[in-house]
């Protein structure tokens, strides 16, 4: 969910704010849901002003937004996910098992940062469509990513040359949605090292098994 909302000069108090704002945000939506926090809750938890809220972050949607956006990368850097050193190691390693070793484990710490806020986004989507054509936006660059990896690792002659591989990046890109994610934890309670490994292992099955 690429944010709209410009971040301050890195190192400045207001950068501080923003950060202090985001963190308490991220604590009371996960506790509370979305429903149950209000900007005034966070402004106290955060120990600003109500009105700090509002300059920096017009409505509750806006701030939950930049919440997941912060929480998906690991930080406020206006660096992008596809920018960061560990997505260069999945999409470029040499060989196929580091590729797939940086993907299981960089997704994995990334899913566990994101499931909290994600899972409220999830409940706001009816309601706001500020959120609801973030998550669309998110599911169509997964598919883009996902498609990205698998065509890259095809081109490379490091999967199997007989998979099919839009059956590959279809399957891959369902599996890999973030709702899913919040699904496994919750339904099979799995913990992030066991989605690592399996992400791991299913990704290896589709990149070396040959589709039927």
């Amino acid at each position: 969910m690429p944010s709209e909302v410009n971040p301050p000069a890195r190192g400045s108090r207001a950068e501080r704010t923003e950060q202090a704002i985001v963190a308490a945000a991220h604590e009371l939506f996960a506790q509370r849901g979305y429903r149950g926090t209000a900007l005034t809750d966070v402004a106290k938890a955060a120990g600003v002003s109500d009105r700090t809220i509002y300059v920096r972050f017009a409505t509750k949607a806006h701030l939950l937004k930049r919440v997941v956006d912060v929480a998906l990368v690991g930080d406020a850097l206006p660096i992008a996910l596809a920018d960061r050193d560990w997505i260069d190691t999945v999409m470029n390693a040499p060989t196929l098992e580091e590729r797939l070793a940086a993907d299981a484990e960089g997704t994995a710490l990334m899913m566990d940062r994101i499931a909290p806020v994600l899972a409220v986004a999830m409940q706001a989507e009816a309601d706001e469509p500020l959120i609801a054509a973030a998550a669309q936006a998110a599911r169509e660059s997964t598919l883009e990513q996902v498609r990205a990896f698998w065509e890259k690792l095809h081109r490379d002659g490091l999967m199997s040359p007989d998979a099919d591989l839009e059956w590959v990046i279809a399957t891959s890109a369902l599996l890999a949605n973030a709702e899913t994610y919040v699904h496994m934890t919750r339904t099979l309670r799995w913990a992030p090292a066991e989605y690592q490994a399996w992400r791991h292992r299913t990704w290896r099955h589709l990149a070396m098994a040959p589709s039927t």
